[in-house]
Order: C-alpha cells, then structure tokens, then sequence
C-alpha cells in the first residue's frame, strides 16, 4: 500500500524546472531593486498613510527572490540527471511545482 501522493521525476526533468525557477527569481529580485532604485531615485518618502515603507518593502521582495534563487540554484547543481527522484506534496510545494495549498 502506498501513503500519499509520491511523484517521480526524472533528473533532466528536476533539473530544468530548478533552472527555470532559479532564473524566474533572479528576473524578480533585479525587478524589485531596480523599482527600489527608481523609488530612491525620485525621493520617495515612507507613506505613513500605508503604515509601511515602500523602497524597504521592494527591497524586501528583491531579497527574498535572491534567497529563492539561490537555493534553486544550488539544488541545480547537486541533482543528478541519471537519477530519478520521488516527490511528495511539500516536495512539489517548496519546488513550486504547485502553489501552496490552504485547507
């Protein structure tokens, strides 16, 4: 009997969505520095009226895409394409192969 919902994929197959991903959160977090930058640049004040700083909220974001590429990246580099790996559902999550799902 098997528990769960377990998925196998092929290397080559991780492989090229941890690529993709690596490259899509790189493409953000250069998106969100930039927009920081512009915000900088113009003088941009904290809006109190939001409760919130906006060029710390993009830079915010900008960081956490970096750390998102980073660890696609890294997971890249150590899978190996001969092998083939079984994922279960917080595998396919934390991958973003599947958005989180609230219940």
């Amino acid at each position: 009997m098997i528990e769960g919902l377990k998925l196998d994929f092929s290397g080559k197959e991780l492989r090229e969505h941890l690529k993709k991903k690596s490259n899509h959160h790189l493409e953000r977090s250069e998106f969100y520095t930039k927009q920081a930058a512009s915000l900088v640049a113009g003088n941009a004040e904290a809006m109190q009226y939001s409760g919130g700083d906006p060029v710390k909220a993009l830079r915010d974001k900008a960081a956490e895409h970096k750390r998102k590429s980073e660890m696609f990246s890294l997971l890249y580099t150590h899978v190996s394409e001969s092998e083939t790996y079984r994922l279960q559902d917080v595998d396919l999550t934390r991958l973003e192969f599947i958005s989180a799902a609230r219940f």
